[in-house]
């Protein structure tokens, strides 16, 4: 995390609010974002072992670093009447997925079905990489209001949660209504193990394929109608949502009970034949993706400074709080409580004075930069309009084409043009096709494990 957060702007700026708590964006001096902070609710900090629990999974995820996942820096206290405990995690501008559904109903619009299961898919990919961080690491808390939607691709967010929550013993129906938290059925004690995510991936899934917000009643227990109504979108027509899809549905959510799916990478597989089967492909339509083009963050709300709250944060990043500490330096940031007031306005003269100051240095600066580039070549990495591309594979030695062009054998790594590529896997059995985006200087990881009985 940037050190100059200690020279936070009076500002208090909610970008989101669920469950979970409020995410607040922090920026410096200048307005420029900083990082983004979840200030956990109070019902849920309260709970002796979850701030424990919770510094566990944080030392365990340390090193863990993906780029379908926004990394979470450190867990901070902040001192007051009463204390509240924060995740820092870094600021992506994008849509929350719930956002984006919610204002699909609003409009009346429906979202494409190879939208969203080109979703499902990059959900299911994206999950399947933290499962094999360890055996007993899993999200826990998936939902829209924990995916984000930036440049046409999914950020999951809030990884570090499912630990905690499960100390807050919960009903299945409350971690639903409070949390958006969902449950399979299970024969013994709750476990947010790798079951419950792909669980929590199924509802994910009906809500993209329904193009809306679920609502408080429709738990997995109370999805009978939701899934009686859902269709297929594609061509500007709706038809009944196809057998084999629904009989996905039905074995990620645990309702049929002759199968369900225990692990992410088995519920890829087993989406990648439904939708084979049902002809629809997981490619995301241009008008999805412009619909879900991120709002600009809007100027900060400004609060009258009165009664000011000091916040001590430790200037190490990635260091999660303990439970006794040594002293060590910090860095304070200081809130500040009050009613929303209008922004200050700056003086006519002196804001006209600092123009013309500004344009001058400006046109110094750009002439000074004309001249030095006729004789400094610019980095080539500037002009760079590629991005790569890592293909795994269990077993390797699978034949990687791109674009229908042959490009050698897994594991492999690919310099690729910026934009979308088809990739296609011929090893034994089923050749597996599907869709990257890659943007420039980006680098997209695809792992692919075969079934057993195609293997050789």
């Amino acid at each position: 995390m940037d050190r100059s957060a200690a020279k936070v702007m009076p500002t208090d700026e909610i970008i989101f609010h669920d469950g979970l708590g409020d995410r607040v964006l922090v920026r410096d001096t200048h307005g420029r974002p900083l990082h983004e902070t979840l200030v956990l609710r109070a019902e849920l900090t309260s709970v002796p072992s979850f701030e424990f629990t919770l510094n566990q999974r944080l030392t365990q995820l340390d090193k863990f670093e993906h780029s379908a996942f926004v990394p979470v820096r450190q867990l901070i206290r902040l001192p007051g009447p009463v204390p509240s405990v924060s995740l820092v995690s870094d600021y992506v501008p994008g849509m929350r997925l719930a956002d984006a559904l919610a204002t699909y109903e609003q409009t009346g619009k429906a979202l494409s079905t190879g939208t969203a299961l080109f979703f499902v898919r990059e959900i299911l990919d994206a999950v399947s990489v933290l499962h094999r961080q360890s055996a007993e690491v899993a999200h826990g808390a998936l939902a829209p209001e924990r995916i984000l939607i930036a440049d046409g691709k999914i950020r999951v967010t809030d990884y570090a949660l499912g630990s905690a929550i499960e100390q807050l013993r919960y009903s299945p129906e409350r971690y639903w209504k409070d949390l958006r938290v969902t449950l399979p059925p299970s024969a013994g004690g709750l476990r947010f193990d790798r079951r419950v995510d792909v669980a929590q991936v199924g509802m994910i899934a009906v809500a993209l394929l329904a193009s809306r917000p679920l609502r408080d009643g429709e738990h997995i227990g109370g999805l009978g109608d939701v899934l009686a109504g859902l269709t297929q979108f594609t061509n500007n027509e709706h038809r009944s949502l196809a057998l084999p899809l629904r009989g996905w549905l039905m074995k990620a959510l645990h309702m049929d009970l002759r199968r369900t799916f225990v692990t992410a990478v088995e519920a890829e597989h087993a989406l990648e034949e439904a939708m084979a089967e049902s002809g629809v492909r997981p490619t995301p339509s241009e008008a999805d993706i412009t619909f879900m083009t991120p709002r600009r963050a809007g100027p900060a709300i400004v609060t009258k400074q009165q009664a000011p709250v000091t916040v001590t944060v430790p200037v190490a990043p990635r260091a999660p709080v303990k439970q006794t500490m040594a002293p060590q330096p910090k860095a304070t940031h200081t809130l500040y409580n009050g009613t929303i007031a209008q922004p200050s306005k700056v003086s006519r003269g002196g804001g006209r004075m600092k123009g013309l100051v500004s344009l001058g240095v400006l046109g110094v600066f750009m002439a000074a930069a004309f001249t030095a580039a006729q004789y400094i070549p610019a980095p080539a990495k500037l002009f760079s309009m590629t991005g790569t591309l890592v293909v795994e594979t269990k077993p390797d030695g699978v034949e990687v084409l791109v674009d229908g062009q042959k490009q050698g054998v897994t594991p492999l790594t690919l310099k690729l043009k910026a934009g979308r590529h088809e990739v296609e896997l011929r090893g034994s059995g089923t050749p597996r096709v599907f869709n990257v985006f890659i943007t420039k200087g980006d680098r997209v990881s695809q792992y692919i494990e075969f079934p057993s009985r195609l293997r050789k």
